[in-house]
């Protein structure tokens, strides 16, 4: 098959469409590329410009069709992508080819992804909330495909020396509630690492966890590959679900491929994924969360059996490899728009799965 992937692609490193587009490969297929977020002109120029704006997205498209003309997909998967147009979309199944959208992030452009839905075979969101708003608007073609990860990056591997005297580790950017959470862990031998930070500099309680900003994709895998117990705490934690859509991030499927104990908090389709106390530790509050924490660092045998579990989990059915093959299947059987598609849990895995929870896993 021919499958042409539309991202946005950053050299500086590897994302969902890279993995896409490299577990397409591996599974035999010829794969080409376009990055739709590849504008002429500068974001902060169109920013102030309207008609330069809408310009230079009509060439962002015509380039799209013209790739899409010279290539000859059979299947054209979009990763988001609401800057191609629902006519482009239009053209390019006019051709022959199917095309599925993998809409894995919320709640970025939520509302503009409802009005593009319907121009694709197949749409594919992240989150089992947003699959029901759209169920609700009459897409019965929508699905829930969660993250995964990719064995080939995300691996246990040596410790980062420079962790140093940080048993638990946190990596992620600055939000209030994870600055909320992680005040509960004062006292214990925790490092924090990402963007904005330094907003918690003048918190006694935190000024002594944090370590530094960004880092490289290689530092944080090193860093959770390292740890005694990894902390993840999701975007809007404990809010509406309007704000976190239950979703599960990306970070779940990569601290546990790394072979990290982790502790996390527990957004709704992180039930029907993983087992809490076989796979990783919840916490639903922080008071909860340190106990969790202080769990993990007095029982090296609970930590082991926790980190193994989980690898086996995610490495079993939380591939990128694994959604890639559920993409292939779907446009091999093919969805037209107005069939039910299966239910929003079913449609995550692309192999049997058995029951947990009134979920699956």
């Amino acid at each position: 098959m021919r499958i042409l992937v539309s991202g946005a692609f950053n050299p500086r490193f590897r994302a969902l469409p890279d993995y896409l587009a490299t577990s397409f490969r591996q599974l035999g297929h010829e794969v080409a590329l376009f990055d739709h977020r590849r504008f002429l002109l500068p974001g902060r120029l169109r920013a102030r410009l309207p008609l330069l704006d809408r310009l230079d997205h009509g060439a962002l498209n015509a380039r799209f069709l013209n790739r899409v003309r010279r290539f000859e997909p059979d299947l054209v998967v979009v990763n988001q992508g609401m800057v191609l147009t629902t006519r482009s979309i239009d053209a390019v199944r006019a051709r022959g080819a199917r095309c599925i959208n993998w809409f894995s992030d919320y709640p970025a452009e939520f509302d503009v992804g409802m009005q593009a839905a319907p121009a694709y075979d197949a749409f594919y969101l992240g989150s089992s909330h947003a699959v029901r708003l759209h169920r609700a608007a009459g897409h019965r073609h929508a699905g829930w495909l969660p993250f995964g990860c990719d064995p080939s990056e995300h691996h246990p591997g040596p410790p980062l020396v420079s962790a140093a005297g940080a048993a638990v580790v946190f990596v992620g950017s600055y939000y209030p509630e994870r600055h909320a959470l992680l005040r509960f862990l004062h006292g214990l031998p925790v490092g924090i690492w990402g963007p904005g930070w330094e907003r918690a500099a003048g918190d006694p309680h935190l000024a002594g966890m944090i370590r530094g900003g960004s880092l490289r994709p290689d530092q944080w895998r090193a860093l959770y590959a390292g740890s005694a117990a990894a902390i993840n705490i999701h975007y809007g934690s404990f809010g509406p679900r309007e704000v976190s859509g239950d979703l599960v991030n990306t970070r779940v499927f990569e601290i546990l491929a790394c072979g990290a104990c982790q502790v996390v908090d527990r957004p709704g389709d992180l039930r029907r994924l993983f087992r809490d106390g076989e796979h990783l530790l919840c916490f639903a509050d922080g008071g909860e969360l340190r106990q969790r924490v202080e769990e993990a660092l007095a029982d090296e045998n609970l930590r082991r059996r926790l980190a193994a579990a989980g690898r086996e989990a995610v490495m079993a059915r939380h591939t990128y490899r694994h959604r890639a093959d559920h993409l292939i299947d779907q446009a091999s059987v093919g969805t037209d728009l107005g069939t039910p598609a299966t239910d929003p849990a079913a449609t995550a895995h692309p192999m049997p799965a058995r029951s947990v929870g009134g979920g699956i896993l």
